[in-house]
């Protein structure tokens, strides 16, 4: 795919969506075939269930702030804050990410993977755990991202306005 491509893949659970997400990442080597992609090139794969890294042992009791900070290294998160990203709240910043919901995690998470810019966007079921605002926020800047964006995703909302390549398993 080229810069500016988007691809939606589709199918039934269990279909090897999540899996082909994680082969194009390189989380995953192919059963079959191959995978190429560009030196340097940037890949950033936001989960479905995404995980909080925790480097410092600092424990539940770390804030989201912190967490985000984890993710992307002090000096990218100074250049390119959370609050940057609309996708938490101020206050919710400061919770510790044992009081966080699920979806506030998946926003950090989120964030963490936007923060470094990647070429290639890859988003495993991007919408569960969002609010109808974010989901519709989400949808309308994926189709400015500058890079390859490949989303897997049950969203029935989110596959009839899809503007891009689609692919079905």
């Amino acid at each position: 795919m080229s810069s500016g491509e988007h691809l939606l893949v589709t199918g039934a659970n269990g279909s090897g969506k999540s899996t082909l997400l994680h082969v194009l990442a390189g989380r995953l080597q192919p059963t079959g075939g191959s995978v190429q992609t560009a030196p340097r090139q940037r890949i950033g794969l936001l989960s479905q269930d995404a995980q909080l890294p925790d480097p410092h042992e600092r424990g539940p009791d770390r804030s989201a702030q912190q967490a985000y900070e984890d993710a992307v290294g002090p000096r990218l998160a100074s250049r390119v804050p959370l609050a940057d990203f609309g996708l938490l709240a101020e206050r919710d910043a400061r919770r510790p990410v044992a009081q966080l919901s699920r979806g506030q995690v998946q926003r950090v998470a989120l964030a963490a993977v936007l923060a470094a810019a990647p070429d290639v966007l890859l988003l495993d079921e991007p919408t569960n755990h969002l609010s109808l605002l974010l989901v519709t926020q989400l949808e309308e800047a994926l189709v400015e991202y500058p890079g390859v964006v490949v989303v897997a995703s049950h969203d029935r909302w989110l596959r009839e306005r899809w503007h891009g390549l689609e692919l079905r398993l």
